[in-house]
C-alpha cells in the first residue's frame, strides 16, 4: 500500500466521523447521513482497491484511475456548489421577503399611532 492510499483511507475515516458527529448533533437527516456515509465508504474502498475501476477507465478511455476519480470528485464539487447556490437564494428571497414584512408592519404601527 502507498503512501497516498494510507492517507486517503485514513482521511475518509475521519470524514466519517465528522459526519457521525454533526448526524448526532441532528444537523443531517437519516437519508443525509447514510448518503455520505455511503460516499466516504466509496472513497475508501476506491483508495484501497484502484484495480477495480480499471475495466471502467478503459471502457471511457481514460488512462489512470487516479483520472477517473479526479473527475467524479469534480463533478460532486460542481454538482455541491449549485445546490449550495440555490439554497443561498432561497434563503436570501425568504430573508427579504421576512425584513419587508416588517418594515410594513412598523411602517403600519406608526402611522396608526399617530
Amino acid at each position: 500500500m502507498i503512501p497516498l492510499q494510507v492517507i486517503s483511507v485514513i482521511f475518509a475515516f475521519f470524514m466519517m466521523y465528522v459526519v457521525r458527529i454533526h448526524h448526532k448533533k441532528q444537523h443531517l437527516d437519516a437519508l443525509e447521513f447514510w448518503c455520505w456515509i455511503s460516499l466516504w465508504t466509496a472513497f475508501g474502498l476506491t483508495a484501497l482497491f484502484p484495480q477495480t475501476f480499471q475495466g471502467i477507465t478503459e471502457t471511457l478511455h481514460i488512462s489512470r484511475v487516479f483520472d477517473l476519480l479526479v473527475i467524479v470528485a469534480l463533478m460532486i464539487v460542481v454538482f455541491f456548489t449549485f445546490q449550495n447556490r440555490m439554497y443561498f437564494k432561497r434563503l436570501e428571497k425568504k430573508l427579504e421577503h421576512m425584513i419587508r414584512e416588517r418594515a410594513m408592519y412598523a411602517n403600519k404601527r406608526k402611522i396608526s399611532n399617530h
